[in-house]
């Protein structure tokens, strides 16, 4: 007997099991199943050959022949062969909305429940009955998710196509009798509205649509119609995807999937509206925020008239819709925001175990937990700065030299680190696996870092450089030598990210920002002078000095590092509201979401006295509709001082707050020496507390906080 295929069978059966529970795993939207007897027969998907075969109703709609082929090809992926179509298959897929008389007799012989989906638009059903996998689904993109969520099953990641990423190789593939799975989405509307479409192409159209049909999303939402030439109408027809545009979403309906239905939608999730903070640029602990936030709904009312605040909406939006300009940037927040519009309780365990989860579905578990650290990193560090707004519009924001041993240097130091870190990473990997590694871990944190070292660098010789002096300056011509050597290697990352995959990629990787433009330098150099030069600029390794050396002391900590904490008041028929740890959110890296009423105590010592500065740092306000975020203050009992936190994004303050990832707000106390305390209270709801620092050097200008670790 073979006992290490048995045992490769049960571990995969069990994996595509546990993929659909787990509340951290980006398959659980699932909203019913059952319990898996390990000693149950199971049915297997392959024969003897190791191939994959199915059988489906006669008449089927065009995405669903779609979803077909992607399966075939995603079985030849892992098996070595194609699924194909056969009568007697283990698996019969039937699209319930198009059965005939006689096949929906079939269907109900088998037992399958029906009555649990068939009135509910992009349901599915799998499980075993009758020795055979049943796979129903309600309507044609039920039907359509539902194959697809046998591909993941079999281990297959929902970015196969958008990533170089090849599943583990199987011969063969089952299902346990006792597992079953339904599929009912919490959102109607699912999906994305392509900020910026200039980046689209012809070529790219189909392939979008074939990313939303593995995320189980429905709907491309236009702004004001200037994406008419994005959607490409036989792709959309043909994926079944619904257009929404002013509220109202088309959709064909029917039996025979003619007509055209037109409806209105109530309430939208716009998931990051703003064209400063598309889905990819915002931290994925901030999508966790907005998506779970009630607050976070707009209604067709307050699109027009932005008056007030819509409260009676149902427990379920209508739809959900991410701002995205690169899909190929954003693929856990799009993940996270798809598994919650199906499954409510798909974070339930946390960010990062869900980021865990994650990384363990792209790259195994082994891996995955060598590169999760990779990425909380990464996201750490580009809370501090989005490559993006790396290069600021305007001067006023600035990485600072001259303070706490290099702060301009030392945010660049702890890149060195992480760039290292993923190299030896990089290393450990099999070869089928580092083109994906690449894709999803190295370009980012690699690019960020260039990004970062391109544009501070060519800060601090701007700074270095007095007017007209630059050709003779040399530790200004250092920094710039610094700064050109980044832009090079970024356009050698870029180059080499192009020539992927015989350059499937140059339609994603060629629409370059304004990050990957040449750095601006008070003068010009030559390559020779670049590789001269570099040698004599600020070494990192060797010129950094520790972060505890001030001329004044200045005490700073992160939000989540208090003493104690009070929960908010008791309201009337409900329970005290608590604080929330928000992770891979802020500088911090961990912020603290506080309920109106909440708040956060610190006690510290300090041999320092006089007058000080008090800085606080909260995560910027998304919330269009809310007037007022305002903190309380009080500093060893005294008067609190109260602090508006919420800007207007349209302002210069509210641009800087979403560039820098943080609203500041400082004012001046004097202290004695001795112990203190510092009492932080939300006075308004969706207060999300960062950082905060006390500074005896008043006037000193820095940028990052310098929180001791």
């Amino acid at each position: 007997m073979n006992y290490k295929k048995i045992i490769i069978c049960i571990a995969l059966g069990l994996a595509g099991f546990t993929s659909n529970l787990s509340a951290a795993e980006p398959a659980a939207a699932i909203r019913s199943h059952k319990a898996v007897d390990a000693s149950a027969p199971n049915v297997y998907w392959t024969d003897a050959n190791g191939q994959v075969s199915y059988n489906i109703n006669a008449k089927t709609a065009p995405v669903v022949k779609i979803a077909l082929n992607l399966f075939e090809n995603d079985m030849k992926a892992v098996t070595g062969n194609a699924a194909r179509q056969k009568a007697a298959a283990p698996i019969q897929i039937f699209q319930l909305d198009q059965l005939s008389n006689k096949e929906f007799s079939g269907l109900e012989k088998l037992g399958a429940p029906v009555q649990k989906i068939i009135t509910t638009k992009d349901a599915y059903f799998i499980g075993v009955r009758k020795n055979k996998l049943i796979v129903v689904g309600s309507n044609a993109r039920g039907t359509a998710y539902a194959i697809l969520e046998l591909s993941k099953m079999a281990g297959v990641s929902p970015w196969k196509d958008w990533y170089d990423l090849k599943p583990q190789p199987r011969k063969s593939l089952f299902t346990p009798v006792d597992q079953q799975w339904t599929g009912i989405p919490r959102i109607e509307f699912r999906g994305l509205t392509l900020n910026g479409s200039k980046w689209m192409k012809p070529e790219n159209y189909s392939r979008i649509a074939r990313l939303m049909l593995r995320l189980k999303c429905n709907t491309l939402w236009q702004v004001d119609g200037k994406h008419d030439a994005t959607y490409n109408k036989a792709v959309v027809d043909s994926f079944d995807i619904c257009i929404a545009d002013n509220y109202k979403v088309t959709e064909w309906t029917g039996k025979k999937h003619k007509k055209k239905h037109r409806k209105t939608i109530e309430n939208v999730k716009m998931v990051c509206d703003n064209a400063e903070m598309p889905i990819e640029n915002v931290a994925p602990g901030l999508v966790l925020d907005m998506l779970n936030n009630r607050d976070y709904l707009e209604t067709k009312s307050e699109r027009h008239e932005k008056s007030h605040r819509h409260e009676a909406h149902n427990d379920e939006d209508c739809a959900w819709i991410a701002n995205v300009t690169n899909p190929k940037k954003a693929p856990l927040q799009l993940a996270m925001m798809s598994d919650l519009a199906w499954n409510k309780h798909a974070l339930k365990a946390g960010i990062r175990n869900y980021l865990q989860s994650w990384l363990n579905q792209l790259f195994g578990s082994i891996a995955g937990k060598k590169i999760q650290p990779l990425m909380e990193e990464y996201y750490r560090l580009t809370s501090i700065r989005q490559p993006a707004y790396m290069a600021m519009p305007y001067g006023d924001t600035k990485f600072h030299s001259g303070e706490f041993g290099n702060e301009l240097e030392r945010f660049l130091y702890n890149y060195d680190l992480l760039k290292t870190k993923t190299v030896n990473i990089e290393k450990t990997l099999p070869a089928n696996q580092r083109d994906g590694f690449f894709e999803i871990v190295k370009y980012p944190i690699f690019s960020a870092a260039l990004i970062a070292e391109k544009e501070l660098e060519a800060q601090e010789a701007r700074d270095i450089a007095r007017p007209g002096l630059f050709p003779n300056d040399d530790e200004a011509k250092a920094s710039a030598a610094v700064s050109l050597s980044a832009y090079n290697t970024l356009k050698q990352l870029n180059a080499y990210y192009m020539k992927l995959g015989k350059g499937k990629w140059s339609n994603f990787i060629s629409i370059n920002g304004a990050e990957m433009q040449a750095p601006q330098l008070p003068g010009t150099l030559t390559a020779n002078e670049i590789k001269q030069l570099k040698g004599e600029a600020f070494d990192r390794d060797q010129d950094l000095q520790p972060l505890v050396n001030f001329t004044k002391p200045i005490i700073a900590k992160n939000a989540y590092d208090y003493t104690s904490y009070t929960k908010a008041p008791v309201l009337k028929g409900q329970t005290a509201q608590d604080i929330e740890l928000k992770p891979l959110l802020g500088h911090s890296n961990k912020a603290v979401k506080l309920p109106k009423g909440a708040s956060l105590r610190y006690r510290f010592a300090s041999s320092q006295l006089g007058d000080a500065r008090f800085t606080l740092a909260v995560i910027p306000g998304y919330l269009s509709n809310a007037k007022d975020m305002r903190v309380s203050v009080s500093i060893d009992n005294a008067e609190p001082v109260v602090c508006q936190m919420k800007e207007d994004n349209s302002s210069k303050d509210g641009k800087f707050g979403i560039w820098r990832g943080q609203v500041l707000k400082s004012f001046y106390v004097t202290l004695l020496d001795g112990y203190h305390t510092i009492d932080i209270k939300a006075l308004d709801d969706n207060v999300i507390i960062d950082q905060w620092a006390l500074d005896f050097d008043v006037d000193r200008e820095y940028y990052v906080f310098p929180v001791l670790k």
